[in-house]
């Protein structure tokens, strides 16, 4: 399969899953990479253009091949694509960005945190980027590249001066990050927020905060590596293949459907799975939170 082949196969979502074209394309890692990167650069300043494009999955393809190659030149452009103002590229990529953003960035920065900064304290970056850009230096500690001394140092910088005094989410998924890495040098910031009522208890309340306080560092950095969300992109392949937009559609019982609604449903049947309303992407960071609570209470 020529290069071109392979591009062409990964442009546009079918409905099927390239397995064959995503090999070839690990296969010719060497070859496909500057193409990979032409394709963020293109659109990273061009997103209303890819906006457009409903079908145009190739952006996504790029993103994690590019982490799976641990390709560094591919970092700013990631940044830089995910530092648009509001929702756009929140819109672009759906569940990306609360499910793999953070492990993508962690797989190409080197261990180099600056530019992960600059998206965490960006006030105009989407909310869900800052908390997956948060997410990224959790991936880092748990793989070892940098330390949790590091982190920590970090987030007490966020809690004093960084970030703006206003309650925002980003608070949040500050206690959320923290608390992984069990924050005994933060309990007093974090402490003060519940006073202040900045931080929604949905996702996080003051015993779950407790509860990594009370397993202790280790204990908590073992359940982070542990844990696949704080894992580095190894494989696209097995990333992306049970993705809903590549499983068959199951027929539904067609009885007396007007017209308007066939439409309705030939319509959907055209739109990404991962171009998702935002509300759905909040839904899920609440379940995969009651998730985790329940994962802990059956390990008690």
């Amino acid at each position: 399969m020529e290069l071109e082949q392979i591009l062409s196969e990964l442009e546009n979502n079918t409905g099927e899953f390239p397995r064959l074209a995503l090999k070839r394309a690990i296969e010719e890692r060497e070859a496909i990479t500057p193409k990979l990167l032409a394709i963020l650069q293109k659109y990273k300043n061009n997103q209303e253009e890819l906006l457009e494009q409903s079908e145009y999955i190739l952006h996504i393809f790029a993103l994690y091949l590019l982490a799976q190659f641990r390709e560094q030149l591919a970092y700013p452009l990631i940044v830089e694509f995910f530092s648009a103002p509001g929702d756009i590229s929140l819109d672009l990529t759906g569940d990306l960005v609360t499910e793999d953003l953070g492990r993508i960035l962690a797989s190409v920065s080197d261990g180099n945190i600056d530019p992960i900064k600059q998206l965490i304290e960006n006030q105009q970056v989407n909310q869900f980027v800052r908390g997956a850009a948060l997410d990224s230096l959790l991936v880092l500690v748990a793989q070892g590249i940098i330390s949790r001394e590091q982190v920590i140092q970090y987030f007490e910088e966020l809690f004093s001066t960084v970030l703006e005094k206003k309650p925002e989410y980003i608070w949040t998924n500050l206690v959320i990050n923290s608390s992984r890495l069990c924050p005994v040098e933060l309990k007093e910031h974090i402490q003060k927020l519940y006073e202040q009522d900045w931080i929604d208890r949905f996702f996080i309340n003051q015993k779950d905060v407790d509860y990594y306080l009370k397993i202790g560092t280790e204990p908590a950095l073992t359940e982070l590596r542990e844990n696949r969300r704080y894992s580095l992109i190894e494989d696209t392949i097995s990333e992306m293949e049970s993705w809903a937009c590549f499983q068959p559609k199951k027929p539904k019982p067609n009885n007396n459907i007007s017209i308007s609604d066939k439409i309705s449903r030939i319509a959907e049947g055209f739109t990404p799975s991962f171009n998702r309303p935002r509300s759905q992407a909040k839904t899920k960071m609440k379940m995969q939170k009651e998730s985790r609570r329940k994962n802990r209470k059956k390990k008690k």
